[in-house]
């Protein structure tokens, strides 16, 4: 997704490459779906229930039932089958930055 210039998206593109300890790219071809999902996270605990937290734009939600638990993990498993691996989505991202390298010099570019 374009955010800015292309200064910006570069800027955007080198801190995801150098700054990440962990990258992994879910393709578009995983289907849109996915970009407009909630962000979540799963959080485990050596001695307690895990927990699921979503968000949305209207709402922060946690819960420890089980049913939310076994719907978070089933979502990780989902992206962790579609998503590209480490070095496939360093080198996509590292050519994104060239393409924007080399587009800059085209003022009518759809860069991004």
């Amino acid at each position: 997704m374009r955010v800015g210039d292309a200064r910006i998206m570069e800027e955007q593109y080198l801190r995801m490459l150098f700054h990440t300890h962990i990258l992994r790219i879910i393709p578009m071809s995983a289907g849109a779906a996915v970009a407009t999902r909630s962000s979540r996270m799963l959080f485990s605990f050596e001695k307690h229930t895990p927990l699921a937290y979503s968000e949305t734009d209207v709402a922060q939600v946690f819960a420890h039932d089980g049913k939310a638990i076994a719907n978070s993990r089933e979502f990780f498993k989902w992206l962790e089958a579609r998503a590209l691996d480490e070095g496939q989505s360093r080198s996509l991202l590292a050519n994104y930055v060239s393409g924007l390298r080399e587009d800059s010099h085209d003022p009518g570019a759809d860069l991004a």
